[in-house]
C-alpha cells in the first residue's frame, strides 16, 4: 500500500491553525479597581488601510455606519479580530469560543459512516407476504416513526404519538404510508383526485425508464419548479394493513391523518401518509439539548434550507403542532421533518480538544478581553472604538456572491485523527484542525451565482484605499500584555489581514499601522494641584511599542521553551498574514459541487483532507494511499511530517519574523547592552 498523486483538486478559501495542547494558564486576575505604578494604562490609535474592496455589514446588506452617520468598522468587529489574533499567538485556551454540542449529519447517498446512518435509521428489506404465497420485498427504514412534535412551553416540546403504532411487523416501528406520485399519476388518480389540488414533486406525464450500471430501474420524473414541501390535513381509507386506497379532504373518510411531502431530490416520487395524534397516548419529552442542536443545526443551514421554504424545516412556535419523524434508539432521540431525518453524532465538538484546550483556563485572552463561564466572570480591560473612515471613499457597484462554506460537518476539512492519519468524524475518537483563517486574495475573484439568486449574499463594498481610523483603549495592563494586545493588532511588520463579508472572494483584504501609543500620566492625574487636561501622554518614534512585542514573544518563548516565530501554528498563522506568500487563486477557492466536475463529491468518496496551509503555499501535490487502484486519505505522510517539524527550514529565505536574533533587531538591543531574550528567560524562568 503506497502513496500516490491524488489528480483532482481539494481546497478551500480557507484553512486551519492547529491549536496548541498547552495552555499559557496565567496565576492571577488583576481586580479592576487597583491602579498598580508599574501596569499600563492609555490608548492605541491605528489606521487600517484597505487593500481590496471591503464591506462592513450591518446587518441589513448595507455597509455599516457609526451614530454620526459615517462609514465605520464596529469596535465590536476589530475586537473579534484581535481576540482571535490573540488566542492563537499566545496559546490561549478556545474552550469558551465553542458553540458545543452534537452537530447532525445526514448520508442520503455516500459519506464516511453511512452504514452507521443506516444503521441508525434500521434501512433494510422487508419481506411481505401475499396472498399467493409468494413475498414482496420492500426497502423500509424500520426504526423511524412518524408523529408530531408539539410547543409546550419555552424550549419544551414533546413528541405525540398516531393513532397507529406500525403498519405490520414485517416493517418494524414504522407506523406511516408511503404513497408513489408516479403509480399514482398511472392510475390517473383513481381515488385521489384531490392531489390534482396540490403542486407535486413532478410534473403530470411519463416517467422515463432508466438502468443504472447495477441494472437496477429507476424512473425519471419531471422536475416541478413550483413545488414547496407541505403538509395537509386529509382524510383516508386503506384496503388490508398498509394499502391506502383513497385520500381527500378532511371529512370525507373516516380516518384522519395528515399528507407530507418533505423537500425536493431528484428521483424523489414519494408522499407520506401520517395518522392522525392518539391525545391519550404519552408523549415523548425531548431533552433541551437536542433542542438546542436541532436549532443550531438549522441556523448553520439557514441559506440552503430557507431557499426551499422558509418555515416548513423550523420547530413550531406558541403551542404549535407539526408531523414529525423521530427515531428511539439506544437511549437516543432523533427527529426532523423527512424519513431520512439527520441524526446526531455521537460526541459533542469540545471532544476534539487536547490537552489544556479541552479545560477553561485563566490564560493573556482572559485577562485582556475579560469572561463570563460557569465559574464567573472579569471584567475585559480593554475597549474598542468605531473605526471611522478619513477619506474620500468610492463606493464600488453591487456585488452578488455566494458565501455558503462547508460547516464544522464537513469533518474532512475541520477533524484530524490522532494519529494523523485516518479520515474520521464526530463518530469517534478525533481532534479539531485548529482555528479557521481565510486566505489573502491578490484580487477580488469574481463569484458565480448563476440560478442560485435565492442563497445570493449581496454586498455593497467600499473601493480598496479607503482608510479608517481607530482607537483602543487599555487599563492597568502589564508589559507583556500590552506587547500582546499590540501583536495581535499589528501581527508582523509587512502583515496583511482579512475583515469584514466576502473574504473568500478577497474582499476585506487590509492593513493595520500604529498611529499613536498614549500612556495616562497617574502622577499628573491624581497628585497634581491643577485639573489635568492632557493626562495622556503620546511615545514617539517606534522602539517603544516594539519593545513591548518583544516583550510578549520572549514570554511566550519562555512558555514553549523555544523561539515562538519556529512553533509550527505561530508560522502558519502567519504565513496565511504575509502579502508575499499569497497562493494563486487555483489553490485558495471552493471546491465544484457543478454535476459535470463534481470536485467536492470526488474528494468526499476518496475520503481526501484539506491540504495544509504548508502545503498550498508552497504548490505541493497531494498525496494518498494507493489501497489497491482505489485512493484514499490526503496528504498522509505529509501531515505527519507536518506536526514533527511544520515541513520547513527556518531562515531567511522562508520567514521574515523577528523572531530570532538576527531577523528581530535583538542585535540592536545587544549593542546598548541589552539582550530581551536573557533579561526574559532569567525573569520567567525558561520552560515555564
Amino acid at each position: 500500500m503506497g502513496q500516490k498523486k491524488y489528480e483532482g483538486y481539494v481546497g478551500a478559501p480557507y484553512n486551519f491553525v492547529g491549536l496548541s495542547d498547552r495552555v499559557y494558564k496565567k496565576d492571577k486576575l488583576q481586580p479592576n479597581n487597583v491602579i498598580e505604578k508599574e501596569r499600563k494604562s492609555g490608548t492605541i490609535t491605528y489606521e487600517i488601510t484597505a487593500k481590496t474592496p471591503i464591506f462592513i455589514d450591518n446587518g441589513e446588506s448595507e455597509f455599516y455606519k457609526d451614530c454620526y452617520g459615517q462609514y465605520a468598522i464596529p469596535g465590536s468587529t476589530i475586537r473579534g479580530l484581535v481576540r482571535s489574533n490573540v488566542q492563537i499567538l499566545s496559546c490561549s485556551s478556545v474552550k469558551d469560543d465553542i458553540q458545543d454540542g452534537h452537530l447532525m449529519y445526514r448520508h442520503v447517498a455516500g459519506g464516511l459512516y453511512k452504514e452507521t446512518y443506516n444503521h441508525v435509521l434500521g434501512n433494510g428489506t422487508a419481506e411481505i407476504p401475499l396472498p399467493s404465497g409468494k413475498k414482496l420485498h420492500m426497502s423500509v427504514l424500520k426504526n423511524v416513526k412518524a408523529g408530531y412534535i408539539r410547543n409546550v412551553g419555552k424550549h419544551r416540546y414533546v413528541i405525540m404519538k398516531t393513532s397507529l403504532d406500525s403498519i405490520r411487523e414485517e416493517m418494524g416501528e414504522m407506523n406511516y404510508y408511503v404513497l408513489s406520485e408516479r403509480k399514482i399519476m398511472e392510475s390517473g388518480y383513481e381515488g385521489f383526485e384531490y392531489l390534482k389540488t396540490l403542486d407535486l414533486q413532478n410534473l403530470d406525464g411519463e416517467f422515463e425508464l432508466h438502468y443504472d450500471k447495477h441494472r437496477r430501474i429507476h424512473y425519471i420524473g419531471t422536475k416541478n419548479d413550483e413545488y414547496k414541501p407541505y403538509y395537509k390535513e386529509v382524510s383516508y381509507q386503506v384496503n388490508g394493513k398498509d394499502k391506502v386506497s383513497a385520500i381527500d379532504g378532511p371529512g370525507k373518510y373516516d380516518k384522519k391523518g395528515y399528507l407530507f411531502s418533505s423537500g425536493y431530490m431528484q428521483e424523489k416520487k414519494a408522499l407520506y401518509l401520517i395518522p392522525e395524534i392518539d391525545e391519550k397516548k404519552e408523549g415523548i419529552p425531548i431533552p433541551e439539548e437536542d433542542i438546542d442542536n436541532f436549532r443550531r443545526d438549522y441556523e448553520s443551514r439557514k441559506n440552503q434550507v430557507e431557499a426551499v421554504s422558509k418555515t416548513f424545516f423550523k420547530l413550531p412556535e406558541n403551542g404549535r403542532t407539526k408531523p414529525v419523524f423521530y427515531i428511539r434508539l439506544g437511549g437516543k432521540l432523533y427527529f426532523g421533518f423527512t424519513p431520512r431525518l439527520r441524526v446526531f453524532y455521537d460526541h459533542k465538538i469540545s471532544d476534539g480538544l487536547k490537552g489544556d484546550q479541552g479545560k477553561v483556563c485563566l490564560d493573556y485572552s482572559n485577562l485582556l478581553f475579560g469572561f463570563s463561564n460557569e465559574t464567573g466572570g472579569y471584567k475585559s480591560r480593554i475597549s474598542f472604538m468605531d473605526a471611522r473612515v478619513e477619506t474620500n471613499h468610492g463606493e464600488a457597484d453591487e456585488q452578488s456572491v455566494i458565501l455558503g462554506s462547508p460547516k464544522p460537518t464537513s469533518y474532512l476539512d475541520y477533524l484530524e485523527a490522532p494519529n494523523g492519519q485516518d479520515a474520521v468524524s464526530y463518530n469517534e475518537d478525533f481532534l479539531l484542525r485548529g482555528i479557521k483563517q481565510y486566505w489573502l486574495k491578490r484580487d477580488i475573484v469574481k463569484g458565480t451565482v448563476g440560478k442560485n439568486q435565492k442563497v445570493a449574499s449581496h454586498l455593497y463594498p467600499l473601493d480598496a484605499g479607503v482608510r479608517f481610523n481607530g482607537k483602543i483603549r487599555f487599563n492597568n495592563v502589564t508589559e507583556e500584555e500590552l506587547g500582546m494586545l499590540l501583536w495581535g493588532l499589528l501581527l508582523e511588520e509587512n502583515s496583511q489581514q482579512n475583515i469584514g463579508k466576502g473574504k473568500p472572494y478577497g474582499y476585506g483584504r487590509i492593513s493595520v499601522e500604529l498611529k499613536e501609543l498614549a500612556f495616562l500620566d497617574n502622577d499628573a492625574l491624581y497628585n497634581g494641584n491643577s485639573l489635568c487636561l492632557q493626562p495622556y501622554k503620546p511615545e514617539k518614534g517606534t522602539k517603544m511599542y516594539k519593545k513591548f512585542i518583544q516583550m510578549a514573544k520572549d514570554d511566550m518563548t519562555c512558555f514553549v521553551g523555544s523561539d515562538i516565530m519556529n512553533v509550527p501554528q505561530i508560522r502558519d498563522f502567519l504565513d496565511m498574514k504575509d502579502p508575499e506568500k499569497i497562493p494563486p487563486n487555483s489553490r485558495t477557492r471552493y471546491m465544484s459541487l457543478d454535476q459535470n466536475k463534481r470536485e467536492y463529491q470526488k474528494r468526499n468518496a476518496k475520503k481526501i483532507r484539506l491540504p495544509s496551509v504548508d502545503d498550498v503555499i508552497k504548490g505541493n501535490p497531494i498525496m494518498c494511499e494507493d489501497r489497491g487502484g482505489e485512493s484514499y486519505g490526503g496528504n498522509t505522510k505529509q501531515y505527519m511530517k507536518r506536526d514533527k517539524d511544520n515541513k520547513r527550514e527556518p531562515g531567511k529565505k522562508n520567514t521574515k519574523y523577528s523572531g530570532s536574533k538576527k531577523q528581530s533587531g535583538r542585535g540592536k538591543y545587544e549593542d546598548q547592552g541589552i539582550n530581551p531574550m536573557a533579561d526574559a528567560l532569567e525573569r520567567y524562568g525558561k520552560g515555564k
